[in-house]
């Protein structure tokens, strides 16, 4: 009996630790996913730039102002490419510190599930230990 409630002792841990290894696999997916969201963000913030340029150049261009003459003009496009680089910048910036976020859950959900590994193995040599040596520790 005790053999047995041994074995399913270390079966439970291996369980355990496949639910932390698919943990860890749900992290690292996520961890792209964040990644992939950042990117996109950066890049739809360029286009708003671009348009936002482009609607700047044609306003422009409609009131007869040459582009590059007005230091106005120039001033707004600074302005737009100015505040879209730090947009940019913060994008990016979220964007890692989330995949970071989602890496360090993954490695440590891996850490459990080794230590789940560990912990059930040891248990698992305790208990064949007091099985094949029923008189030690009486007394």
């Amino acid at each position: 009996m005790q053999i047995a409630g041994a074995v399913l002792g270390l079966m439970a841990a291996k369980k355990s630790a496949d639910v932390y290894k698919m943990q860890a696999e749900s992290y690292k997916q996520q961890a792209k996913m964040a990644t992939i969201e950042a990117d996109q963000k950066e890049v739809e913030r360029i286009r708003v730039l671009n348009r936002q340029l482009s609607a700047l150049g044609t306003s422009m261009s409609s009131q007869s102002i040459a582009l590059g003459t007005s230091a106005s003009v120039s001033a707004l496009r600074k302005d737009e490419i100015k505040m879209a680089k730090s947009d940019v910048n913060s994008i990016r910036l979220m964007g890692l510190t989330n995949r970071r976020k989602y890496e360090i859950s993954a490695a440590g959900s891996q850490a459990s599930a080794k230590a789940t590994m560990l912990g059930g193995g040891g248990r698992f040599a305790k208990s064949m230990y007091s099985i094949n040596n029923p008189n030690v520790g009486v007394g």
